[in-house]
């Protein structure tokens, strides 16, 4: 049963309560959920009780404020997850930081996740570094799992994404300056602007063969780099350094070309109308000795 209990006098174990003319003892643990350092402080207060045992005898009960805190909380958090649908953006606290996310109390003890990935459009790789417990923050609802409880949180969808616009700002065949943000085994990846990274395959770097992508390109260089295809969708944007540097082979055949054109016509040759000398129509040295050929 449920009552109203004035608290009368407070002591290590509780506190000391009157019910309808009766004596009630509430014990330290059920008095809240969380920890309270002194009791004086609730002394005259009436608290919502639940009645958890009876001593007819001493006329006594023993009551928990607690319950009925976890019951309020137990019956808010099943309405929210009825009524919380995707899209909504809601307010809430930061109670804990991991290395995959965050964790919000939205209210009533619910708790979502917010992914590192759903953090900002950048990528983040300490996510600690935004977010700190106690931090109040906005975050809009991704998803909600009625059965287990679980609710996704996205706070980096409260800014608009920037690859909508990205096949607009990035054409395919444009030239584009970024830093050089990250390498690994198979290429480079360049920012462009928050949010947007490319990759330079490793084929792409340069139009010599290459033994490590560090040969070409360092972290944090500057660079310009051609677009070879961009995808919003996929958010995903192929870039290439060597589409900007002509090949050795291709220099040489130009230079070749172009020496041939510039180099001046040959001048025709004469006809010749004498006797050609030696053979065997014409009376050559030998002849003149009595040699026959």
């Amino acid at each position: 049963m449920i009552v109203q209990a004035r608290c009368t006098a407070a002591n290590k174990g509780g506190l000391e309560c009157e019910v309808a003319g009766l004596r009630g003892f509430m014990p330290a643990s059920l008095v809240s959920p969380w920890r309270i350092e002194n009791f004086e402080e609730m002394v005259g207060q009436t608290l919502e009780s639940l009645v958890t045992e009876i001593n007819p005898g001493a006329r006594r009960l023993v009551l928990s404020r607690r319950a009925v805190i976890e019951k309020q909380a137990a019956d808010a958090r099943a309405k929210m997850l009825e009524t919380l649908e995707p899209g909504e953006t809601v307010e809430g606290i930061v109670r804990s930081v991991r290395d995959f996310g965050a964790f919000i109390d939205i209210g009533h003890g619910v708790e979502g996740l917010v992914h590192v990935s759903q953090l900002s459009w950048e990528r983040v790789e300490k996510p600690e570094e935004m977010l700190q417990p106690g931090q109040k923050v906005e975050a809009v609802v991704k998803k909600v799992d009625r059965e287990t409880g679980k609710i996704g949180l996205s706070i980096r969808d409260l800014a608009e994404n920037p690859w909508k616009r990205a096949d607009a700002k990035y054409p395919m065949g444009s030239t584009v300056r970024g830093t050089v943000s990250r390498i690994a085994d198979f290429g480079a990846f360049v920012k462009l602007e928050p949010g947007i990274e490319g990759l330079i395959h490793v084929s792409e770097l340069a139009t010599r063969r290459i033994r490590a992508v560090s040969d070409v390109v360092t972290e944090g260089e500057e660079i310009e780099c051609r677009v070879l295809a961009v995808d919003p969708a996929e958010q995903r944007l192929s870039l290439s350094l060597k589409a900007l540097t002509k090949s050795p082979e291709a220099d040489a055949d130009a230079g070749a070309d172009a020496s041939e054109e510039d180099a001046p016509p040959e001048k025709p040759r004469k006809k010749r109308t004498g006797p050609l000398k030696g053979g065997v129509s014409g009376l050559s040295e030998g002849a003149r000795f009595g040699l026959k050929w």
